[in-house]
């Protein structure tokens, strides 16, 4: 007999954990609300076709996930795949935060083995519901020789996202999450995975368990901005800024002069663009990012530079290795 893959499941609530009072109710709902236990008690073809192991860290809502939760969520991912016998973990997940926690696992959870985050739109009592689906679809993945090395991977809808590139697009649709101009990285249909993209992952930067994440905030520029923001994230003891800046980074006169001071201060500053794709221009017109220390990484949008640099800071690292880290995180290392 074929042995079973073993898969460890780790539970951390969110809309595929939710139920409603009707099952016609898709968008009124409690989340966090049904253990990991019963999730798979409600998917029998998963034990029929797998080894499960299950894990329930935590029970929430994603958007009261904090950077707290990331580091207890890596510690328990990190030891379920460390087993030998483990073939791959899937993270169940709340959709508003999910990006987040996959693209900071994808950054600090060092195994070439899959790591599976996967989410639902609809609650798990709604008719309509996508979350069985969804997991089936992560089981496979994650028991795929295709996605060792990859990194942190996101199954939604039958795509399969890198966390590097992959968003949430969609309030309420099934199709919520994709991977803008980069693309999905592989689908499954019924059951069979096929791969779009090559495996590759930055290199990993490795994390004390033990500490606490340091506080990076995000600012945004808009028409008429001024440093009142920035001041007040300092203030407030901000190791790291992201500037979500206009158009290619650029910012306001309000607020120019306020971020070029702001490294000399002992405050890391990243610079990326308001929420548009499109990669970033390094030592522009406006702004010598080398000169002024400043911290750039192409086209990631500012909740994922925020993460990038939270874990760049905690591991240690500092200046121009930062940036170096940074480019290797957007761009694969080259091999010519």
């Amino acid at each position: 007999m074929k042995k079973k893959p073993l898969i460890a499941l780790i539970g951390t609530g969110g809309t595929i954990a939710g139920s409603a009072p009707s099952r016609t109710q898709s968008a009124r709902y409690l989340p966090a609300s049904v253990g990991v236990e019963a999730i798979v008690d409600g998917i029998p073809e998963l034990r029929e076709n797998y080894a499960v192991s299950l894990a329930q860290p935590f029970q929430l809502a994603s958007y009261d996930m904090a950077p707290r939760q990331w580091m207890q969520l890596l510690g328990v991912v990190g030891a379920a795949l460390a087993d030998p016998a483990v073939d791959g973990a899937i993270i169940t997940h709340g959709t508003d935060t999910l990006e987040e926690t996959a693209f900071f696992l994808h950054l600090s959870l060092d195994t070439i083995k899959p790591a599976v985050l996967v989410g639902a739109m609809r609650p798990s009592t709604a008719y309509s519901a996508d979350g069985p689906a969804n997991i089936l679809d992560a089981f496979r993945v994650a028991s795929d020789g295709g996605a060792c090395g990859r990194g942190c991977l996101v199954v939604m809808n039958g795509r399969i996202h890198g966390a590097r590139d992959v968003s949430k697009r969609h309030v309420s649709s099934v199709e919520a999450f994709d991977s803008g101009l980069a693309g999905a990285v592989g689908e499954v249909s019924d059951q069979q995975v096929r791969w779009f993209q090559r495996a590759w992952r930055p290199p990993v930067l490795s994390l004390d368990l033990r500490a606490e994440l340091p506080r990076v905030d995000i600012v945004a520029s808009y028409a008429g901005s001024d440093a009142v923001a920035l001041e007040a994230c300092v203030k407030a003891g901000a190791r790291g800024i992201v500037h979500a800046g206009l158009g290619n980074g650029n910012a306001p006169p309000g607020v120019r002069e306020a971020l070029q001071t702001l490294v000399n201060k002992g405050v890391a500053l990243g610079r990326c663009s308001r929420w548009i794709p499109g990669g970033l221009t390094r030592n522009s017109t406006m702004f010598d990012d080398d000169r002024l220390g400043i911290w750039t990484a192409g086209a990631l949008p500012p909740h994922k530079l925020r993460i990038a640099m939270m874990v760049a800071i905690a591991h240690g690292l500092k200046g121009s290795d930062v940036q170096a880290w940074l480019d290797r995180v957007v761009e694969p290392a080259s091999t010519a």
